[in-house]
């Protein structure tokens, strides 16, 4: 390379890292406008690959981790040197614990500019320790060495597909001038080819455990690997074959397999506060896959056989127990390794038992009691999460955390066939959630997506916006109730002013405002009917529905199907448990929050 032109040196490491980045399956790239990272801003630019811009990188890191999910590839960021890169650590703690393979290509001043106090200049290998599974640092693209450090980008590429899909990063100095505007033809060298993500397989499928009156629990399973979901399949099927029932999250992808209903049970979050059901119901085995439901009563009901000596048995494929036992077992496996562990599992005969029919009728039962506790309850948050639902077959729901998500676990039993759930449950925070809607938005432009999300998260948010506007095909449903509803739940809903001010913190924002100063259409509604015409009604463009929910009535109508099924459980007839002693009827189940 010629040593008297840190421009030209800098394009030609720039279109060869690009060039190795598109061979090494990246979807696209995300870029932050600014300077330092110009010379792979114009080799991108003229790679032919899919480019998006979004200017606050906060919100390019979670439409980044959206379209990374949806695409179940990697997609990179690119941003300019100084505090640009920090604002993508609230994504990449959530894809480092989801699973989504993004790729942190953040570009710095040279060595010479480290140290010195140089403007937009900061130590910056270090943004994302704990929370990517490798980082690469080239100190100058003009260094003779630079190219030569070009393999890495092939290893970091193939680490963040393998195993548990994960971020990794690369920082990389420029010198100036960083780009000419009259170059000379590029004379590139020859590099090696890219390193194929391939994972390790076992050399043999894992022996399933099993028992007559087992149980799958399947949790959120937002791993980008298309070969999560056919082991998640494999392991319904093979609990069917078993007599078991199978309790889905609604983030398990499996709510939108109609062949797989006989085993799937539904109701579970409300049915399982019943003591007597929980009596009549105890397993003598649990498979768990995924990480922890979101239904606390199903995990904490867990984490109770757990500590009672019933064997619960968590199949990781991170390494991480998703348990809150006190002495989980955990069994660290694979997605394909599972997959062929069900292929070699033989279930044990079901001999006639009525083990799964115990499940279902506690199913019909909490139907039953909630169908008529909410019949004439008009518009509450469960009934928005209902409706926000019914999407055409192929679309995308986004479930933003808090209640959403857990109105739609609890009251949402099937979707459309091939509709995609997608959650940010990594760490289960309410921020980046419209950004993250617009990157589903952006793979699948020809499909519907559909984002169900909290008032306090939209306008947590607000700035993402920006980027919302140009997406046709997403509809974003905001649940306006004033604050931050889902504390109404909790024992500090008692504290009186205090619980105002520091939890509930309401909110008068007129949302239909703050749309339309970002040029995106929004309507408000009141009452169900008006929503369900809404939601019917197809749209020309990006949306917002804002439904106004009283929250007094929702909380009521809440604890009113709570005490429903519980009372509708408890009063039927006594029935054997697993261990053949009679359940009380007379004891009385425990809310969750």
């Amino acid at each position: 390379m010629e040593r008297d032109n840190p421009a030209r040196r800098n394009a030609q490491f720039s279109y060869q890292a690009i060039d190795r980045m598109i061979a090494g399956g990246c979807a696209g790239f995300v870029i932050s406008p600014g300077s330092r990272h110009t010379p792979l801003v114009m080799a991108a630019a003229q790679a032919g690959v899919r480019t998006e811009v979004v200017l606050d990188e906060r919100s390019a890191g979670f439409f980044a981790l959206g379209w990374a999910k949806a695409a179940q590839a990697p997609v990179a960021l690119m941003c300019t040197s100084g505090t640009a890169g920090a604002h993508y650590l609230p994504a990449v703690i959530e894809a480092w614990e989801s699973g989504v393979p993004l790729v942190l290509v953040t570009t710095d001043r040279p060595p010479e500019h480290l140290g010195i106090g140089a403007p937009q200049t900061t130590r910056q290998d270090g943004f994302y320790t704990h929370h990517i599974k490798n980082q690469c640092t080239i100190a100058a693209a003009d260094d003779e060495s630079a190219i030569a450090a070009l393999g890495q980008l092939d290893e970091l590429f193939a680490l963040a597909r393998t195993g548990k899909p994960g971020p990794v990063q690369i920082n990389v100095g420029f010198r100036e001038p960083l780009w000419d505007a009259t170059p000379t033809p590029l004379e590139l060298r020859d590099t090696a080819s890219p390193i194929s993500a391939v994972d390790p397989e076992a050399d043999h499928a894992l022996k399933l455990p099993d028992a007559r009156q087992g149980i799958l629990v399947v949790g959120p399973v937002q791993e980008s690997r298309p070969d999560a979901s056919t082991a998640v399949e494999a392991l319904v099927e093979l609990a069917r074959d078993r007599g078991w029932p199978v309790l889905a999250d609604i983030a398990s992808g499996l709510r939108q397999h109609a062949s797989l209903a006989p085993a799937l049970v539904h109701g579970f979050d409300l049915f399982l506060r019943s003591e007597a059901a929980r009596a009549t119901l105890r397993p003598e085995l649990v498979l768990h896959v995924g990480r922890m439901p979101t239904s606390k009563t199903l995990f904490t009901w867990l984490q109770q056989l757990e500590d009672d000596d019933v064997d619960v048995v968590h199949l990781s494929t991170d390494g991480q127990a998703h348990s809150l036992g006190h002495s989980p077992q955990v069994v660290t496996t694979t997605w394909p390794q599972l997959r062929a562990s069900c292929s070699a599992t033989s279930p044990t005969p079901r001999n006639g038992d009525d083990w799964l029919q115990r499940w279902q009728e506690a199913q019909r039962l909490t139907r039953s009691a909630t169908d008529h506790a909410a019949k004439d309850a008009g518009l509450w948050e469960g009934s928005v999460a209902h409706l926000a639902s019914r999407m055409p077959a192929g679309s995308s729901l986004v479930l933003g955390s808090g209640m959403p998500i857990r109105d739609a676990d609890a009251y949402v039993t099937h979707l459309a066939p091939e509709t995609r759930c997608l959650v940010n449950r990594g760490v289960n925070g309410i921020d980046g959630l419209l950004a993250t809607a617009a990157g589903v938005a952006a793979h699948a432009a020809d499909k519907p997506v559909r984002l169900l999300v909290g008032d306090q998260a939209f306008l947590h948010d607000v700035g993402s916006l920006a980027v919302v506007a140009g997406r046709p095909n997403l509809d974003i449903v905001v649940i306006n109730n004033g604050g931050s509803g889902i504390f109404e739940f909790l024992p500090i809903s008692q504290a009186g002013e205090a619980f105002d001010k520091y939890f509930l913190a309401p909110q008068q924002a007129d949302i239909p405002s703050v749309a339309a100063a970002f040029g995106v259409a929004a309507c408000r509604c009141t009452s169900i009917e008006e929503l369900g015409e809404l939601l019917e009604t197809p749209q020309h463009g990006p949306r917002i529905v804002e439904v106004v929910v009283d929250r007094a009535h929702n909380v009521y109508i809440h604890k009113q199907i709570s005490a429903a099924v519980i009372d509708r459980l408890e009063q039927e007839p006594h029935t054997e448990t697993t261990d053949g002693k009679r359940a009380d009827a007379g004891r009385r189940g425990v809310e969750s929050g």
